[in-house]
């Protein structure tokens, strides 16, 4: 349903949360910069290698977001490719925060493409339902800047999140209080924020595929077998609202994190660190893929009972190299593990997040290796798009791929066996 009508009162939102996300962010920057890129094909990632963000025209086409560059220009070569302008990416981000906060000043700015808003009683100040409301974000937003937004309104976060994804570029969502169902019965469970590949295969073998399946689930179910922030989504998606917009939010911070559950439980201290060390390889390659590095990583070790044991560790230097993060987490991996413990899942994430601009340096860092080891990961990443994911992996996470699985270690300068 694409609500743009003047319907919606303050009755059918208790809350009124919306949520921005700009359609292709980074590829429709570079569009509004440069109109005669308009309805091209283009791809943003040649500085790094590979396709870190692209223009719907070239999603048309068949090119894909972590695309090595060299294969885009054999497949596709009528497909621009630039280099990223990072600056004027957060140039956008900020102009967008400016205009949602002329409608309300509760803005949290979650991402560099996308924010939430409440706009909880402004319907007496701007003379305007929510839905209008909602409608004059979206215009003041597209007329100002040159791209497209979708836009979702809805009684919480995490229905807003499925609003502004459930009719995508440029739709504008509004899902009132009591009508969720309607609109969860088309969302894969998978594609819910917060549900990770673990968590969704987990629902999967449970014959539970869409969002509605999830809610239906009873609460007692859901206390049982899912963790404590996934139970939060699941009174999200039913429309009872836990998660405040949070206007102190850090602009332009991100975490991405890893984590993975492994059956049957175990105490054998090698395999668990095994299993952190895949999360973080993981982690990095994620932050690779969006052109990030991250200054902290928090580590959990979690138990059979749900029992957590967090450590976090502080970096030297921005990084997305997991040799560099997991030199800091085996002392701390000494100090929390408990041998008589038996553990089922392990994760990170990376925090303290910011756009990778290696050509700057810092002022400590070996700038020279850190180029060196960027530039072995580039390839490692090119190989893994290639021929799947953990082709190539540190020595260091080596059993938690299981014993008959095997695997060819070499040796990488700065990096030792991989």
């Amino acid at each position: 349903m694409n609500a743009t009508s003047t319907a919606g009162s303050s009755s059918d939102y208790p809350r009124a949360i919306i949520h921005v996300d700009g359609d292709a962010f980074f590829a429709s920057c570079e569009v509004a910069k440069n109109l005669s890129l308009r309805g091209k094909p283009m791809v943003v990632g040649g500085s790094r290698g590979i396709a870190v963000a692209l223009t719907y025209e070239a999603k048309r086409l068949g090119v894909t977001r972590g695309m090595p560059v060299y294969q885009i220009k054999k497949m596709f070569p009528d497909v621009v490719i630039l280099p990223g302008d990072y600056d004027l990416y957060e140039m956008f981000a900020r102009r967008m925060y400016a205009i949602v906060r002329r409608y309300t000043p509760v803005v949290e700015e979650y991402s560099v493409d996308e924010c939430f808003a409440d706009i909880t009683d402004m319907q007496t100040v701007l003379k305007k339902t929510y839905e209008e409301i909602a409608a004059s974000i979206k215009e003041s937003l597209e007329s100002e800047l040159g791209i497209s937004f979708s836009v979702g309104l809805a009684v919480t976060k995490v229905l807003a999140k499925v609003a502004s994804k459930y009719q995508k570029p440029s739709g504008l969502v509004c899902i009132r209080e009591n009508t969720e169902r309607e609109y969860l019965e088309r969302v894969s469970v998978g594609s819910i924020w917060g549900i990770g590949r673990a968590t969704a295969q987990f629902l999967y073998k449970n014959k539970i595929e869409t969002a509605l399946q999830f809610i239906d689930q009873p609460e007692w179910w859901v206390v049982e077998h899912m963790a404590r922030p996934h139970q939060k989504l699941w009174t999200e998606l039913r429309g009872t609202s836990l998660y405040v917009v949070d206007p102190e939010s850090s602009d332009l911070q991100k975490s991405i994190a890893s984590t993975r559950t492994f059956r049957p439980p175990t105490t054998d201290k090698s395999f668990i660190f095994s299993q952190l060390s895949k999360n973080i390889e993981t982690a990095c390659a994620r932050a690779r893929s969006h052109g990030l590095i991250a200054k902290r990583a928090l580590c959990f070790l979690k138990s059979q009972e749900f029992q957590y044991r967090r450590f976090e560790i502080e970096l030297v230097n921005h990084t997305n190299i997991p040799s560099q993060i997991l030199a800091g987490v085996g002392s701390a991996f000494e100090k929390n593990f408990r041998p008589q413990v038996l553990y089922r899942a392990t994760g990170v994430t990376l925090s303290n997040v910011r756009e990778d601009t290696i050509q700057q340096g810092d002022l400590f860092e070996n700038t020279e290796r850190r180029i060196s080891e960027t530039n072995v990961y580039e390839v490692i990443d090119t190989l893994e798009h290639k021929f799947g994911k953990h082709t190539i992996f540190l020595a260091s996470s080596g059993q938690s791929f299981g014993r008959n699985r095997r695997r060819r270690m070499i040796g990488i300068p700065y990096l030792g066996t991989v």
